[in-house]
């Protein structure tokens, strides 16, 4: 596969940024882009930026939920932050914005050929392994709240992965691993996936509509999974529908119905190849 341009895709952003009056960089390394942002945000913002994003070749300490450690070899896959100011929701229900950006990166990969899956709750799956996945965290206060999203997604598999925290090691894969698509302009599909990140985050009067695309691309619904709870496992039984607040349905095996929120980790059980 041509090695990733990320000069080409520097200028996309610095021109994006230009119009919108924003800020944008591309390094050749970071520790994490989220903790780039964290530092540099709070000048850009004083400096009337509308929205910052960070991309990096690669992280040497990229963060996924729960403290999860997202590996991020050197030109594999697209890592990326953007920084955007908190817009009010003034919807009834208010979705997890992470949810929400899943939803919309699932909508541009399948767009192009793809067939990306949403894993609850913030997972982007392809063949029932992990390709991509978010971490979402407000920070500021009052005036000053912004939403911190970072994303990560594998053009390659990574290899020679850690065990997680509860002892597994992830079932993951690459968007080209197959050699499939491999004609697609990577660097106007990162713009695109980044665009529409920042995007979702600016504008919650679309949040209702990406959740219902959201259960659509519902991975786990109808098939049998395991809860976790901080590295524990717990009951087992059916995955149901994501609601418009971001909970996942779901039937025990001894028949109770309940709702769980994004405290809960999800895995599909073992006989199911997960």
């Amino acid at each position: 596969m041509v090695p990733f341009d990320f000069h080409a895709l520097r200028l996309r952003l610095d021109e994006r940024a230009f119009v919108e009056q924003a800020a944008a960089v591309v390094l050749p390394s970071v520790d994490s882009t989220s903790d780039y942002l964290r530092a540099h945000w709070p000048d850009q913002a004083e400096a009337g930026a509308s929205w910052s994003i960070c991309v990096a070749q690669t992280q040497t300490a990229g963060r996924g939920r729960h403290g999860h450690h997202w590996r991020s070899e050197p030109g594999s896959g697209l890592w990326f932050s953007c920084a955007v100011p908190v817009v009010p929701c003034t919807a009834e229900v208010v979705p997890p914005l992470s949810l929400v950006v899943a939803s919309e990166l699932i909508r541009v990969l399948n767009a192009v050929g793809f067939e990306i899956g949403l894993k609850w709750p913030n997972d982007l799956w392809c063949h029932d392994s992990k390709v991509g996945g978010l971490l979402v965290e407000q920070m500021g206060v009052g005036v000053a709240r912004y939403w911190l999203i970072g994303i990560g997604i594998n053009w390659l598999a990574p290899t020679h992965l850690p065990q997680d925290k509860t002892g597994v090691v992830p079932s993951v894969t690459g968007l080209f691993e197959e050699g499939e698509l491999s004609s697609i302009d990577r660097e106007a599909l990162a713009e695109q996936l980044i665009m529409v990140a920042i995007h979702a985050a600016r504008h919650p009067e679309s949040w209702s509509e990406s959740m219902r695309r959201a259960n659509h691309w519902n991975a786990l619904l109808g098939r049998r999974v395991q809860l976790w709870h901080a590295g524990e496992a717990g009951e087992t039984g059916l995955a149901g529908d994501i609601k418009l607040n971001g909970e996942l349905g779901f039937v025990s095996d001894v028949g109770d119905f309940r709702s769980i929120g994004g405290s809960i980790s999800v895995r599909l059980v073992q006989d199911e190849g997960c």
